[in-house]
């Protein structure tokens, strides 16, 4: 998992995607430093581009969770960080 992005609207980094083989679930939450939800993705496919309701976020550090199960039924989880550079 990348620890930092860069959505500026550069094309290179503007959004930050969990990345795996063999993923078939997952629930992936960043919250900012109040606790709020601010993204929620379910596929690895989709990925957070820094907006909140519509609305880029500010430079921080946010933390995420994300669980996944891969295709031979292995459940792991993780924890982290992730900051958002402009």
């Amino acid at each position: 998992m990348p620890n930092a992005f860069t959505p500026n609207g550069d094309g290179v980094n503007d959004k930050i995607y969990v990345r795996g083989f063999g993923i078939v679930k997952m629930t992936w939450r960043i919250f900012n430093r109040w606790g709020t939800v601010v993204y929620v993705g379910t596929s690895p496919l989709e990925g957070w581009d820094g907006k909140y309701n519509g609305k880029l976020q500010p430079q921080d550090v946010y933390h995420y969770t994300v669980e996944v199960e891969f295709s031979d039924k292995v459940k792991s989880s993780k924890k982290g960080d992730i900051t958002l550079l402009r």
